[in-house]
């Protein structure tokens, strides 16, 4: 509840909640007091008063939008354990009015926040720097009140990056058919897997608007997904449909496309959410065509908290078991020497994925103590049930 409270505060909500008590109650005084007169003077002030101080108190200023659909307890529940720090720029610049939470779920703008994932776009106009928020319901959250101030504009546009501008309809058909096939109602949309939610939604949003729902992508799309010149700034740039990777799986099996462990660079990524990219064509490929992308899946559980690490846990899980066993024991061993635990918390998610325990024991012979090792394996637990940190955002 601190973190809400803390935004409650900073953004001056309650100090303009007693503001607006008081005028609407001195004006309805004042209507009452001197009737009939006062009534015909200040009544309809005191009902427009009214009316503005309700609306206040009936939606969440600290949560825009998201949180007059969620309850207030679920709100609480999912601040409760996020850390905020000011987010740095790639140019090491720290800007202390923009805000991200440790899981990297939550971004904390002069006390409102927002969840990343569920933003569709802050509309910068350029002219002014004034921020238009929109959801990917298709939903408009209209000005934001502190839109205006230059450096988090900078701060927020690189945070953000590219987003593709679908039209409200779209999105709202792409939401509501998300819902859908996850199974979510309004109730339990709060405690959702929001960035799997996030890249279905694009999936959908660009199927949509490019006419690719059903059957296949027709000859002349896939030559031009697959051409040289476009693949890898799409791949690495874009969330493509289930489709779309499915046709670049088959150009790379057929010898249309080469290098097809090109894919396997997480820098090469403009965004986590686009790793789902790399994660599912290696999915498709399968063992043991994708082998050489097994670093890169390791990498993908680097950080329990990323949108790609489940589905890297489940792809990883597909490979041949004792060669698996034989990967996980390695990485076990480097992470302990780098003093990894996060790394670690997540090597234990995969071993318990195919029902194998971690044995450290074999390890102590081979350059640390049977303790040394225990304490690795409980770090690594902790980081597995606390969550991981989203380095990126701390200074």
């Amino acid at each position: 509840m601190w973190n809400y409270l803390k935004g409650y505060f900073r953004s001056g909500e309650l100090f303009k909640k007693i503001y607006w008590v008081f005028v609407t109650l001195l004006c309805s005084f004042i209507a009452l007091a001197s009737m009939p007169i006062g009534l015909l003077v200040f009544g309809a002030p005191a009902v427009l008063l009214i009316k503005h101080t309700a609306e206040r108190f009936a939606h969440d200023q600290v949560v825009p939008y998201w949180g007059d659909k969620f309850l207030k307890s679920e709100i609480y529940r999912l601040l409760a354990g996020e850390k905020f720090r000011p987010y740095v720029t790639s140019k090491g610049k720290k800007v202390k009015d923009v805000q991200v939470s440790s899981s990297g779920r939550w971004v904390y703008i002069k006390g409102k926040y927002y969840p990343l994932a569920l933003v569709k776009r802050f509309d910068f106009r350029s002219h002014d720097d004034k921020c238009f928020v929109y959801m990917i319901d298709g939903a408009f959250g209209g000005e934001q009140e502190w839109s205006g101030n230059k450096k988090i504009t900078e701060a927020l546009k690189e945070l953000m990056g590219t987003v593709s501008d679908y039209p409200e309809e779209i999105c709202k058909e792409a939401f509501d058919a998300v819902k859908a096939d996850m199974h979510l109602s309004t109730s339990r949309f709060a405690t959702a897997d929001w960035n799997e939610f996030r890249y279905q939604w694009e999936q959908k949003c660009r199927a949509k608007f490019n006419g690719i729902e059903k059957g296949n992508l027709g000859k002349k799309r896939i030559k031009t997904l697959i051409s040289p010149d476009n693949i890898k700034p799409v791949f690495f740039k874009k969330t493509l449909t289930d489709l779309e990777i499915a046709s670049i799986c088959e150009a790379i099996k057929s010898g249309k496309v080469n290098n097809g462990d090109a894919f396997a660079d997480l820098g090469r990524y403009t965004k986590d959410i686009y790793v789902l990219n790399g994660v599912k064509l290696y999915e498709k490929l399968g063992f043991p065509d994708n082998l050489k992308a097994e670093d890169f899946l390791f990498d993908c559980i680097r950080d329990i908290e990323k949108p790609y690490f489940d589905d890297a846990i489940r792809v990883l899980s597909e490979f041949p078991r004792e060669h698996l066993i034989a990967s996980i024991e390695r990485y076990v061993k480097k992470a302990h020497d780098d003093g990894d635990y996060v790394f670690g918390a997540g090597l234990i998610a995969l071993a318990r994925a195919i029902d194998y325990e971690i044995s450290l024991e074999k390890e102590a012979a081979e350059g640390f103590s049977a303790e040394e090792a225990k304490e690795f394996e409980t770090a690594a637990q902790g980081e597995q049930q606390q969550g991981a940190v989203a380095v990126k955002f701390q200074a």
